[in-house]
């Protein structure tokens, strides 16, 4: 059952005490949930100073960033030979496994050139077998004085050039035979075709890229970190990398190296003999500057990295 509230007793000047003794009056009670909110407001800021220092802390001793972006190598594929592209074996964005006919160039003006060195080396051969017998019959009648010894010199002279100049046609063979064999661009590595712009029957140059090659077998981020955090991390350091398209998906990497170079904002490059240029010192604002952090990534998706997509990047701990 309900039990009646204790019966309130009076007290020195009117004040009204129940049993246990305490003041009832109305100036007491609003005395006491002042105290009791001051205490409440007390304890508030000092969950939230330390629950601050706490989050510092922690992003203090493992720094984080958003301003990443995944990277990969990127190969540009320029021809070794010039020419006309005769067949053209792949597609933008298509992926090709290493040692792929990527693309062909016309042959047959190489072919020509390889078969007309080997015509001159049997021409070479030729004169090279006149020589030698011419000397081989010579230097028998040398001591019976048949001949004359410069008449002997001179064949065996003829015999070394013939020689030598047999040695470089074989060079040139095997360099005709070289630029043969580069009229068929291979792939270096497996990757994905980016950039490709070009058909075939397109004229190509020695040396000049006509697409890239991305190596999609080795993924890292670039993470960009102020410079006050770059003390927390080290090569070898582990880290934690998210992307934006699968922010729920995480992915193991490590501390490839950190950046040692940056260029200065505003930053002024005269040559040697020009006046010096001295930067200001006093700005109103100082903003850190922030140093490339290279990540490999362990455990890459291939199906979901993608050259230049955003990322986040947390610096898990120290080297071990």
């Amino acid at each position: 059952m309900h039990q009646p509230a204790p019966p309130l007793r009076d007290g020195p000047q009117g004040r009204g005490y129940n049993e246990q003794g305490a003041a009832t009056s109305p100036d007491d009670r609003v005395e006491l949930r002042k105290f009791i909110r001051k205490i409440t407001s007390v304890i508030i800021v000092a969950s939230a100073v330390l629950i601050t220092l706490y989050v510092w802390g922690i992003i203090e001793r493992h720094p984080r960033t958003d301003d990443a972006t995944a990277r990969a190598n990127v190969v540009g594929i320029a021809p070794r030979v010039a020419g006309q592209i005769l067949k053209l074996n792949v597609q933008d964005n298509q992926a090709v496994k290493k040692g792929d006919v990527l693309f062909e160039i016309d042959p047959e003006d190489y072919r020509l050139v390889l078969e007309k060195a080997k015509a001159e080396l049997a021409t070479l051969d030729q004169q090279l077998a006149q020589a030698h017998s011419t000397l081989q019959r010579l230097e028998p009648l040398l001591p019976n004085r048949f001949t004359t010894p410069d008449t002997v010199d001179k064949a065996r002279t003829a015999e070394a050039t013939l020689r030598a100049q047999r040695e470089g046609a074989l060079a040139t063979i095997n360099l005709e035979e070289l630029h043969l064999s580069y009229c068929k661009v291979i792939a270096p590595f497996s990757g994905r075709v980016i950039n490709l712009n070009i058909s075939a029957g397109a004229h190509v140059t020695t040396g000049v890229p006509i697409f890239s090659l991305l190596d999609t077998s080795k993924w890292y981020v670039v993470a960009q970190f102020r410079e006050a955090e770059v003390r927390h991390m080290a090569p070898g350091s582990e880290a934690i990398v998210y992307l934006s398209s699968a922010p729920n998906q995480r992915f193991r990497g490590k501390v490839q190296g950190i950046g040692w170079a940056v260029k200065p904002e505003g930053e002024i490059d005269l040559p040697p003999s020009g006046v010096p240029y001295v930067k200001r010192e006093l700005n109103w604002v100082r903003v850190a500057q922030r140093f490339p952090v290279r990540i490999e990534v362990e455990n890459p998706d291939p199906d979901l990295f993608r050259m230049g997509a955003s990322a986040v990047a947390i610096i898990q701990g120290s080297r071990k």
